[in-house]
């Protein structure tokens, strides 16, 4: 895995990417050390124990990469896609690791349309690439340490009917707003030195900002020995007390900073999102925004302190900002395909997507 590292980070530009990206047998070593980094793994049974059948170099039928368990109970054959996201695909590794690449090399992202022209592929078959990145970099361990929580909704205002009357804001029996309510879960840096590593960020679609739903998230997402910091949102002081402390900051008095205690980090990762939906996607359906959500929250975790400074503000108080260094796309590419086996994505008959598994079995 060392070379494989030094390797990437010799990446820099499109220049070198296409360059250390254009064999494809250099890109399927690559892509099975990223995928087996401790070595090859049976994905049927688990086993350590493969044989490399012989391929068509050497005059036999089997494809390049193909593998055998050597259980006896099992004799599984492999390659490094199977039972992946990339599981049967006929698209050369390279083009992968390049569509991948652009993707985690943009700050916001890219949308398929034009990932698609800097692959050469179709448009379904790139916005397929970019749900598979979504799926890869989904994270389902719970959050430690100090969290902040705050919801946010997203979504546009729907068309309206130019026959029926407008519809009263607040009127009893009606919501407030059309658009969807997310939960969102950022985690706070380990310290402020610099190379610290960003917290993780999540955010889920909920029904409603009701208690029921705060638990059913947080529950999920947060360690219970976790320090939780929110705002003063009912729901939110009722599932604190499930969790070691909770502190909260009176945005209703105009507090939003006390001391360590506040939810700016959250409400930053809150404006990423809109940022991100309205500047590259512009509409996501709430069906596949738990996926567009992983993919944000994987950047936002994909950086590292640089440092501190000074900064004005326009009352004029002096405040310490921290300074942000992102982690080059080429070396976020291991913590992509960290989880990868297990996780297997589907296109359905009617051109869409069918998710058959997010848990990561092995790896």
């Amino acid at each position: 895995m060392g070379s494989v590292l030094e390797e990437l980070t010799a990446i820099r530009t499109v220049a070198e990417m296409t360059e250390a990206f254009g064999d494809e047998a250099q890109c399927r070593r690559l892509v099975e050390a990223m995928v087996w980094p401790n070595g090859r793994l049976c994905p049927a049974c688990g086993s350590r124990r493969s044989i490399t059948l012989a391929g068509r170099d050497m005059g036999r039928r089997s494809r390049p990469g193909l593998y055998q368990c050597c259980n006896p109970d099992c004799r599984f054959q492999f390659t490094v896609t199977t039972r992946t996201p990339l599981h049967g695909t006929k698209l050369p590794l390279r083009t992968w690791l390049m569509g991948l690449w652009f993707i985690l090399q943009s700050d916001k992202g890219i949308s398929s349309i034009r990932l698609a022209e800097a692959l050469g592929v179709s448009q379904p078959t790139a916005w397929r690439m970019g749900h598979v990145l979504r799926l890869l970099v989904l994270r389902d361990h719970p959050l430690g340490g100090t969290v902040e929580i705050d919801e946010f909704h997203f979504g546009a205002k729907p068309r309206r009917d130019p026959n029926p009357p407008k519809l009263g804001r607040g009127r009893k029996g009606q919501p407030r707003t059309t658009k969807t309510p997310a939960l969102a879960v950022v985690q706070r840096p380990s310290g402020r030195e610099p190379g610290t590593p960003a917290g993780e960020a999540r955010a889920a679609v909920v029904a409603d900002l009701s208690l029921d739903e705060a638990e059913r998230v947080l529950e999920a997402a947060v360690d219970p020995d976790a320090h939780l910091m929110s705002d003063e949102w009912k729901a939110f002081v009722a599932v604190g007390s499930a969790f070691a402390a909770h502190d909260t900051v009176r945005h209703s008095q105009r507090e939003y900073v006390r001391g360590s205690v506040h939810a700016n980090s959250a409400e930053g990762f809150n404006d990423r999102v809109r940022r991100t939906i309205a500047g590259v996607f512009h509409h996501i359906s709430p069906d596949h925004a738990d996926l567009y959500f992983g993919e944000i929250g994987f950047r936002w975790s994909q950086r590292t302190v640089a440092g501190q400074a000074q900064r004005r503000t326009r009352k004029g108080r002096t405040v310490i900002q921290t300074l942000w260094s992102r982690v080059p796309p080429a070396l976020q590419l291991p913590a992509v395909f960290r989880y990868a086996v297990g996780r297997q994505l589907r296109r359905t008959k009617d051109g869409g997507i069918s998710i058959r598994s997010a848990v990561a079995v092995f790896g």
